[in-house]
C-alpha cells in the first residue's frame, strides 16, 4: 500500500474530510438531505461539522507525514 495512503487512513481528520467530501458530493448531484432536513437543520449539521473538526484539530497531536 502507498505510505501516503497508510498515512491517510490512520488520520480520524483525514477520514472524516473524506467522508464529508463525499456527503457533499452526494448532496450536490442528488440532493439526498434536502428531503430530511428543514434549512434550519443544515445550519445546525453545519455547526455539528465545524465543532467536530474543530475537536479533531486538537486531539490531533502529530503532523500526517508522521503517521
Amino acid at each position: 500500500m502507498n505510505k501516503w495512503i497508510a498515512r491517510i487512513i490512520r488520520s480520524k481528520t483525514m477520514l472524516f474530510s473524506i467522508a464529508l467530501s463525499v456527503l457533499g458530493a452526494v448532496q450536490a448531484s442528488m440532493d439526498v438531505f434536502d428531503k430530511y432536513l428543514t434549512p434550519q437543520a443544515m445550519g445546525f449539521v453545519t455547526l455539528a461539522i465545524g465543532v467536530m473538526v474543530a475537536i479533531l484539530r486538537v486531539i490531533t497531536t502529530q503532523p500526517l507525514s508522521d503517521k
